[in-house]
């Protein structure tokens, strides 16, 4: 009976049945590879998206630092005229340091005997010109501009004995106020 077995059709059935899922797991592979695809065509979309937004916000954000930047000059030119308006300012309180600074100083610097004409302050410089009874006490008057702190460059021009007046003595004379004393003055609270 065994040479009546025919095992050529169970083979074709087996082989037919092998192509067939052959072919499934083929069609399968096939469908995976085509719904990974998909899934990354949409995972690289959606990324894509993600950094066009992220491009577009840093877009927004060089423009508005561009309109900002364009402002600097601007606001440059704005500082430097208020720097100047400040320095007048300042140039005028200074002004006015040096004048009651000079006044302050005139009573203990001429002594009896002087008589002054005219007195001219510019920036620092101060010139003086009037009369005096003496020699001495012209003498007395740059010992006393020597003497002080705040005073310094003492320069007498010139000494004339007046031809109207025998008795007075025509004097001009300049010196500078002491621009480091002023400032030791103010930063010690006015002392």
């Amino acid at each position: 009976m065994i040479a009546k077995v025919n095992l050529l059709p169970w083979r074709e059935e087996g082989r037919k049945r092998y192509r067939q899922r052959f072919g499934f797991m083929l069609a399968g592979a096939a469908a995976m590879v085509v719904v990974l695809i998909g899934l990354v065509g949409w995972l690289l979309d959606w990324q894509q998206g993600i950094q066009s937004g992220r491009n577009a916000r840093i877009s927004q954000e060089v423009t508005m630092l561009e309109e900002k930047l364009a402002l600097l000059p601007e606001m440059d030119a704005q500082r430097e005229a208020l720097l100047k308006r400040l320095s007048v300012i300042t140039d005028i309180q200074q002004g006015r340091n040096h004048i009651t600074q000079l006044l302050s100083l005139l009573p203990g610097l001429v002594p009896q005997g002087v008589y002054l004409d005219d007195i001219s302050l510019t920036g620092n410089n101060v010139k003086l010109s009037g009369k005096g009874e003496s020699n001495g006490h012209l003498a007395i008057l740059l010992a006393n501009a020597e003497q002080s702190a705040w005073i310094e460059g003492i320069t007498m021009h010139s000494i004339v004995r007046a031809k109207e007046e025998t008795t007075l003595i025509r004097f001009k004379a300049s010196f500078v106020i002491n621009p480091v004393q002023q400032a030791h003055r103010n930063e010690g609270g006015g002392q």
